[in-house]
């Protein structure tokens, strides 16, 4: 349904499509609705009578305005992801009516391009970098240790929000941040920004700790964190070292380590940050960093 109807029907939809409500794409949108409609009857093989959410959701097909509107935002952004000297780069900033389109299109997903950076001298990654067995990872997990110990994770639901968040025990409650990062990131984004926030957040606490631990559960984000290379996730990466540097510089002798653990084992601090973390996702209309208590 995906590969050959619907991107049939929608080609050139980027060009075209201006926003739900709006004179001269009000049928277009209704018309393709009804096409979805079909596309759910005929995949479910469900009576006329069925109820459209619950096919929708059972079908994996998307309402029409939102498969025009992220149809639109990935095209302005494969548009800024050219080399800057690319002629098609200027559809999106130029004043025209498909540029202004495109531009109001990526206003909406609170992001901006993640820009390659190339650097003669970049910060080291001064931390230590721990991935264990499975069954010693938990163990770790849960052992009482000195100093800061944070818990971060990374979030993407299906309507292809994210969010991270990072949770920190101060005496018997937990504390902590989260964010919404809008709907153009990877849950792969989200971990990595989960974790150069936490180190943020550290840096910025008034008596610098002498210890702290960071556990998060995506191998793949750790890994990243010990390169500076171009490529997804950079400037996390470089955030990262920028929050380390500066712990550095506070406490000489300060001990960071960042370690892995398997989601889901049961670990209150995994838990914690996994349910502010689906809360950030799921909360278009207050992105933002935001301080969090339980």
């Amino acid at each position: 349904m995906l590969a050959c109807v619907q991107s049939v029907a929608m080609f050139g939809a980027e060009l075209w499509w201006k926003g739900g409500n709006i004179r001269g794409t009000t049928g277009r949108t209704e018309e393709f609705e009804l096409l979805i409609n079909w596309e759910t009857r005929a995949t479910t093989g469900a009576f006329r009578t069925t109820n459209l959410g619950a096919l929708s959701m059972e079908s994996g097909l998307r309402p029409a305005a939102n498969q025009l509107e992220n149809r639109q935002r990935r095209f302005g952004l494969r548009l800024l992801s050219l080399p800057q000297a690319a002629t098609a780069r200027e559809v999106v900033v130029t004043g025209t009516a498909i540029g202004k389109r495109l531009s109001t299109a990526l206003d909406r997903t609170w992001i901006e391009t993640e820009r390659t950076v190339l650097l003669e001298e970049p910060e080291p990654f001064d931390a230590e970098l721990i991935q264990e067995e499975r069954e010693e990872a938990k163990r770790e997990a849960e052992k009482e240790r000195p100093g800061l110990v944070m818990f971060t994770d990374g979030s993407w639901l299906e309507n292809e929000a994210a969010g991270y968040a990072a949770a920190w025990k101060n005496g018997q409650t937990w504390e902590g941040i989260k964010s919404h990062m809008g709907f153009n990131q990877e849950a792969y984004d989200a971990e990595c920004a989960a974790l150069a926030r936490a180190l943020k957040t550290a840096a910025e606490i008034a008596l610098t700790p002498t210890h702290i631990t960071i556990f998060m559960d995506a191998q793949a984000a750790i890994r990243r964190m010990s390169t500076d290379e171009p490529g997804p996730g950079q400037k996390h990466a470089l955030e990262a070292r920028q929050h380390i540097a500066a712990l550095r510089r506070a406490a000489p002798d300060i001990t960071i380590k960042i370690r892995w653990y398997a989601a889901h084992e049961g670990v209150e601090g995994n838990e914690k940050a996994d349910e502010w973390a689906k809360l950030a996702a799921d909360e278009p209309d207050t992105h933002g960093v935001e301080g969090w208590t339980c």
